[in-house]
């Protein structure tokens, strides 16, 4: 999926060189930020938060399995240690050393999963609003930041507007569904043609 975006650019680039230049239209294309997203709306932001969650307690386990392993360390290394301990002090650290490696491993997998599963989240909500979004704006191509990075410049506030305006539908609807546009409203009755005479 993440080659998707360098393609589609590269089909609207050639076909768009195809086209005589007097026939041709400009291209009419948004860019949408999943990292904008979870920011400025509060339903993406909630979805993130148990990422972040998620992070901040893995990584305080960690960081207290890396205090233990330097506590033995330091103990292993002091002048005064009995020859006797030494022995099963060395044991013992190499077998926090194996549970350090192991919970760095696990931790990571966990991470990933639970990225993936608020990745998930957010797109389900998120997905139908960008494209309805795009269908009212009569736009070709969305691009996004989770995509192989293609752009070399961009307005940073034009790059904005699309993810505003759809954090903004987000957070208005109700049940997270994208928000519909106002129907139109009824056109006035003609008043009726005068008598003719």
């Amino acid at each position: 999926m993440r080659l998707f975006a360098p393609t589609m650019a590269a089909l609207c680039l050639s076909s768009a060189l195809a086209v005589p230049a007097a026939a041709q239209e400009a291209p009419r294309f948004a860019f949408f930020s999943i990292n904008q997203l979870v920011r400025i709306s509060k339903k993406a932001g909630a979805i993130f938060s148990e990422l972040e969650v998620t992070g901040k307690n893995l990584q305080e386990k960690l960081q207290a399995k890396g205090q233990e392993l330097q506590t033995l360390q330091q103990q292993l290394n002091s002048p005064s240690l009995d020859p006797d301990k030494k022995e099963a002090l060395a044991k013992r650290f190499r077998d926090l050393e194996f549970e350090a490696k192991k919970m760095q491993e696990d931790s990571q997998q966990e991470y990933q999963r639970v990225e993936k599963k608020v990745g998930e989240a957010i797109t389900k909500l998120a997905g139908p609003i960008v494209e309805q979004l795009a269908k009212e704006q009569k736009l070709q191509l969305v691009l996004s930041d989770q995509a192989v990075q293609v752009l070399s410049w961009g307005d940073p506030e034009w790059m904005k507007t699309f993810t505003t305006e759809v954090a903004t539908r987000l957070d208005a609807s109700e049940t997270g569904a994208a928000a519909k546009p106002a129907a139109p409203k009824p056109a006035a009755p003609k008043p009726a043609a005068p008598p003719k005479k």
